[in-house]
C-alpha cells in the first residue's frame, strides 16, 4: 500500500510525449491567426490611446499656462484700471473741493458785502436819528422839566 503512493508522488507533472508537439502546433496556429485579428488591433488602439492621452495632457498643460498668463495680464490691467479710477476719483475730489472753496469764498464775500452795506445803513440811520434827536433835545428837555417841576421853565 505504501508503494503506489510513493510511485504517484514521483511521477512527473507534465509528460512530454507526442501530444506536446500537437499542443505546440495548435498554440502557434492560434498565435498566427489571433495576432493580426486581435492582438495587433488591440496594441494599435492602446498606442493611439497613449498618444491621445499624452497629446491631451500636453494641450491641457499648454492651456493652463496660457490661462495663467491671461490671469496675470487681467490682474495687471485690473490694477492699472483701479489706479486710474483712484486718480480720477482723487482729481474729482480735488476739483469739487476747489469748487467748494470758490463757492465758500464767494458766499463769504457776498455776506461780507451785505453785512458792510447793512452796517453802513445802520450807521446812516443812527446818524439821522441823532440829528433828529439833536434838533429836538431842547424841546424834549423843556417837556421833561415841565413835567418834573410842574411848571414852565
Amino acid at each position: 500500500m505504501h508503494a503506489p503512493l510513493f510511485a504517484a508522488a514521483a511521477a512527473p507533472v507534465v509528460d512530454i510525449d507526442g501530444t506536446f508537439f500537437i499542443q505546440a502546433g495548435i498554440f502557434l496556429l492560434l498565435m498566427a491567426i489571433l495576432y493580426p485579428l486581435l492582438f495587433k488591433p488591440w496594441l494599435a488602439t492602446q498606442a493611439r490611446r497613449e498618444q491621445a492621452i499624452t497629446g491631451t495632457t500636453a494641450a491641457a498643460t499648454d492651456l493652463r499656462a496660457r490661462a495663467d498668463e491671461e490671469g496675470r495680464r487681467y490682474d495687471t490691467r485690473l490694477a492699472e484700471a483701479r489706479a486710474r479710477a483712484a486718480g480720477i476719483r482723487s482729481e474729482a475730489v480735488k476739483g469739487s473741493e476747489g469748487e467748494r472753496q470758490r463757492q465758500l469764498a464767494e458766499a463769504r464775500a457776498a455776506s461780507g458785502n451785505e453785512s458792510e452795506a447793512l452796517r453802513e445803513r445802520l450807521n446812516r440811520e443812527a446818524e439821522e436819528a441823532r440829528a433828529t434827536l439833536a434838533t429836538r433835545v431842547e424841546d424834549l428837555a423843556q417837556d421833561i422839566a415841565t413835567k418834573l417841576l410842574g411848571r414852565t421853565v
